[in-house]
């Protein structure tokens, strides 16, 4: 949708009680899933529903974590059965997805298992964290990422050139969004994320990779 990146952006889930058509206004998912598109139809609910009770209502909140968490649950589905479908769907998707990231500390753990990124040596393929993690080098103890308006810029940056040297996977973060999420995120599976403009010097533990002289 050509107002995807509006934080604004009004949700496209409509809200029915007994087959009783409600809303379709009701803040139900949280804004990093505006992109998704339902219906959701309730037992639970009173059929008089005012606008302050669609703000405040409890059964109504319950409903929005629950349809919340099944969204990440079949994305992580598909990514298991269907990746490349998956990355259809993460390639259109992915940069609001992640402003669940920073704004969604519940669900941080669940984004980061479907999170997928490009990296100094994935080809322009989409990598996992899981993917990176098993990917570290010897004595390599952090995640490290590069920051930049676009993927082309960032891979051209000199800074990457002691981590090529050492075989050392650098995420590549070209999405306005990654600015935020990052400078917030704790890390991965005990892996800190680490800058490479603040990581030069972690690096002379790491051995050279093949083929490279010191």
């Amino acid at each position: 949708p050509f107002d995807l990146f509006d934080p604004e952006r009004r949700g496209r889930v409509r809200l029915y009680v007994r087959r009783v058509y409600i809303t379709d206004e009701a803040k139900i998912l949280p804004a990093w899933l505006r992109f998704v598109r339902g219906v959701i139809d309730s037992e639970d609910l009173p059929l008089n529903l005012s606008r302050e009770m669609l703000q405040t209502n409890p059964v109504l909140e319950a409903i929005g974590k629950g349809v919340t968490s099944r969204i990440l649950t079949e994305l992580d589905k598909l990514a298991e059965s269907d990746a490349e479908r998956f990355e259809m769907v993460w390639a259109a998707f992915g940069p609001v997805i992640k402003e669940g990231l920073y704004e969604d500390a519940e669900r941080r753990d669940a984004l980061y298992k479907i999170a997928r990124f490009r990296t100094t040596t994935s080809d322009g393929k989409w990598r996992s964290l899981a993917d990176y993690v098993a990917a570290m080098r010897p004595n390599q103890t952090a995640i490290y990422y590069a920051l930049g308006d676009d993927e082309k810029t960032i891979l051209a940056s000199p800074q990457l050139e002691g981590f090529a040297r050492r075989g050392v996977e650098v995420l590549i973060l070209a999405d306005p969004v990654d600015a935020f999420w990052v400078n917030t995120a704790l890390g991965f599976d005990g892996k800190p994320f680490q800058s490479v403009t603040k990581g030069a010097a972690d690096l002379d533990t790491i051995p050279l990779a093949e083929g490279e002289s010191a």
